[in-house]
């Protein structure tokens, strides 16, 4: 998969978190994805080993949202828009935050937090659109900070593509059964669908 990125940052760029807690917050800024490999490493950071507590987990952190995703399959060159179930944290409060945003916008699973949170801002959504970049920009004082850590364009696509394969390998799974995600996540069993 190739990425193209905008011209802000074809040449890099510098990150340090401010912890401001922005990109935290909101539905405008978007949702935390939360993909097998996040489950995997969330459900050991809180020791779920069962069922039951994953089910727990998934009740009281987790929230099941439609997304899209463009896939072209084998035999055919046509692209086709897909739009199934995903996992998100849920978001709270009337700032609609994280539900794991603690005081003075510290992360309180920070070890524990999901490759999404991890990478960020280098998302596909924020660097391939320039508009998205330059309002990161604004809002973020991390980004472009000078003692930030150095992103160069090599890392960059690196994680675009990390971040791609985690999102094509959920919608293969799902698409392999029929974009049922409780087949998928057998934990979801008795969580509502909106």
């Amino acid at each position: 998969m190739q990425f193209k990125l905008c011209e802000s940052v074809i040449n890099g760029f510098k990150f340090g978190c401010q912890i401001c807690g922005n990109c935290c917050k909101g539905k405008k800024e978007g949702y935390i994805f939360i993909y097998k490999p996040d489950l995997e490493k969330l459900f050991e950071y809180f020791k779920c080993t069962t069922e039951a507590k994953k089910h727990e987990f998934a009740k009281k952190h987790l929230e099941i949202i439609s997304q899209n995703f463009v896939y072209k399959d084998n035999n055919t060159d046509v692209k086709k828009n897909y739009y199934y179930d995903t996992l998100v944290f849920k978001l709270v409060g009337d700032n609609e935050e994280c539900c794991f945003l603690g005081e003075k916008n510290m992360c309180k699973i920070y070890s524990g937090r999901p490759f999404q949170c991890i990478s960020y801002p280098v998302w596909r959504i924020i660097l391939t659109i320039k508009k998205n970049w330059d309002e990161n920009l604004k809002k973020c004082k991390g980004i472009n900070h000078t003692n930030g850590e150095f992103f160069s364009k090599k890392r960059i696509l690196d994680i675009l593509k990390k971040e791609f394969q985690l999102e094509k390998d959920f919608f293969l799974e799902m698409k392999a059964h029929n974009f049922k995600i409780k087949e998928v996540y057998p934990f979801l069993e008795y969580i509502n669908i909106d």
